[in-house]
């Protein structure tokens, strides 16, 4: 088991690259798509990295955050599910024609393949990273593991795919 020192520099490194990672996308009104995919790319392993290695930590009150990260209900700091649907369209009309591309959705399972949408990836990354950076800023005080507990339950359920299939697709596009 890891100390609570090891456990708030796990949660600093992961607020680090969270946050360079949304950083990216905030400014991306700035940036061309190559741009924008080209500071996305190197970001990604690390971040991928980072949440692979974060420990199995417990909370006393795991359903009390579950039943604040479901998808119907989402809301965080004014993150709401239209605010993510306009940076999902604007990701949308940012990147064109490279939006959409192949994938089997789970190559151990499906053989037919499917579209996959790297703006709805890279929105869907950004809101889950936001909602454990801010779940660490607004629950100051509480131990580092609630935060990690949070990344860690967003990536094995949701962002941790769309990270993956966004590196491979930034790949081929660059």
């Amino acid at each position: 088991m890891a100390t609570p020192d090891e456990i708030a520099q796990i949660a600093d490194r992961c607020s680090a690259i969270a946050n360079q990672f949304c950083s990216v996308v905030d400014s991306a009104s700035t940036l061309d798509r190559t741009e924008l995919l080209s500071k996305l790319y190197p970001i990604l392993p690390f971040l991928i990295s980072e949440a692979i290695g974060l420990p199995d930590v417990s909370r006393d009150d795991d359903d009390e955050v579950e039943g604040k990260s479901k998808r119907g209900s989402f809301r965080i700091n004014g993150h709401s599910e239209q605010e993510w649907g306009k940076l999902y369209n604007f990701l949308k009309e940012k990147l064109g024609d490279w939006d959409l591309y192949h994938q089997v959705f789970d190559p151990t399972e499906d053989s037919e393949a499917i579209f996959g949408t790297l703006a709805d990836d890279i929105a869907d990354i950004y809101r889950d990273l936001k909602h454990g950076l801010v779940f660490r800023e607004t629950h100051q005080g509480l131990p580092d593991e609630d935060a990690i507990w949070t990344w860690r339950l967003l990536f094995y359920s949701h962002w941790g795919k769309h990270a993956m299939d966004a590196l491979l697709t930034i790949h081929f596009r660059l």
